[in-house]
């Protein structure tokens, strides 16, 4: 029997990639977030709940024979070469040493800059993909390892749920859950909020442990209220000094009915938990005709 030379092996080992890759990248909301201690970094250390939600932008990788990356968006405020997708995707292939090259597609579902991890979930899922797609072999130590040189967020979006966050966000660990949230309304002024910024702008550096106790009870007893009672987020005081209308939004959804709302991450999004989706509706009704962004969307426990 003819031994295989080196250059049909190749080929059959390029037959076995996948040509078109998609995955959803969801956006989250933060149920807890207190802010500890600056950093020797100049990050800040975190104790946080992170929660993924339905909502979610769309990405879509497809292998090219030519060595180039390229990139499309739907959204016009995202840039090309300077985004973290892209970066990504060149350093996996530089350090890889990868001949291939992809087309990514991205389209974008969730508002930019607006404390709901948009770009880390596309982040984290453009790891993913490429380590499929160029058949990298990565394990999910090292994914994890990459996302931590890109941001604070991305390694959440590698493992998704309900998650207690530390560090600066690159330590991800296992929260029980057993709560089911149906009823979510996000609301966002179109402001756009950097993280520096508001990690810049923290006006009190004291841990809610209590407060972290409860909902952490919450999530494990299945108790709304409770988690409702106990939302807390140490970003909130400095943005709201600052961007009075979203301290606004916070207000009118409580006068709305909501059982609990609270800003997510760094801003600009306020979310709000509802009981019922008719009292949800009339809230997202209100905001719609301040011409606001609004969207309906869910928090499901992991199965």
């Amino acid at each position: 029997m003819r031994m295989r030379t080196k250059k049909v092996r190749e080929k059959e080992k390029q037959a076995d990639k996948p040509l078109v890759k998609h995955k959803n990248c969801p956006a989250k909301i933060n149920l807890f977030l207190d802010i500890l201690k600056k950093r020797d970094d100049d990050f800040h250390e975190l104790n946080s709940l992170f929660a993924e939600l339905s909502l979610s932008d769309k990405i879509l990788i497809k292998l090219t024979e030519n060595s180039q990356i390229k990139i499309s968006c739907t959204s016009d405020t995202i840039p090309d070469k300077s985004n973290l997708v892209f970066k990504i995707a060149s350093y996996l292939k530089d350090k890889y040493k990868v001949k291939s090259g992809i087309e990514i597609y991205l389209k974008k579902n969730i508002p930019v800059a607006a404390g709901l991890g948009g770009g880390s979930s596309d982040a984290a899922k453009t790891i993913q993909i490429c380590n499929e797609i160029w058949n990298l072999g990565l394990s999910p130590k090292q994914m994890h390892k990459i996302a931590a040189k890109f941001g604070s967020d991305i390694n959440f979006f590698l493992e998704g749920g309900v998650k207690l966050v530390k560090g600066r966000g690159e330590i991800v660990l296992e929260q029980k859950n057993n709560l089911e949230i149906a009823n979510i309304l996000l609301v966002n002024p179109h402001i756009q909020i950097s993280s520096k910024k508001a990690y810049n702008s923290v006006q009190s550096l004291e841990p809610h442990t209590a407060k972290f106790k409860n909902m952490q009870k919450a999530l494990r007893q299945n108790e709304l209220d409770l988690l409702c009672k106990n939302l807390h987020n140490s970003l909130e005081p400095g943005i709201f000094s600052e961007y009075p209308e979203i301290q606004s939004i916070k207000k009118n959804l409580l006068k709305l009915g909501a059982g609990g709302s609270l800003m997510s991450g760094s801003g600009s999004t306020v979310f709000a938990i509802f009981k019922k989706s008719d009292t949800l509706l009339r809230a997202e009704h209100f905001f719609a005709k301040k011409n606001f962004w609004t969207h309906k969307t869910s928090l499901k426990k992991v199965r």
